[in-house]
């Protein structure tokens, strides 16, 4: 029996890479938590209670640091979705 490649799959359907979907998951919820009240409940989340080994706010920054976005620039939400998106081919 022959064997489809994931590649293949995705390019003939034409979406990106699961990882790459799912920061980008990652940072739209963040962009949306940010721009809310400073006391709301997601954003009182994202300050750390207690050190798990692998932080919510570790990986929304190195996802940042990779797509090359800075915190505050989730404040304006159409700049936002756009320099996020990765863009399905």
């Amino acid at each position: 029996m022959d064997r489809i490649r994931n590649e293949y799959i995705r390019g003939t359907a034409h979406v990106r890479c699961f990882r790459d979907k799912v920061r980008e998951a990652r940072l739209r919820w963040f962009g949306h938590v940010q721009r809310r009240d400073s006391e709301h409940i997601g954003r009182r989340m994202l300050r750390p209670r207690g050190r798990p080994k692998r932080r919510f706010m570790d990986v929304v920054k190195e996802d940042m640091k990779l797509v090359g976005v800075r915190e505050e620039e989730a404040e304006d939400r159409v700049r936002w979705r756009q320099m996020i998106r990765c863009g399905d081919p």
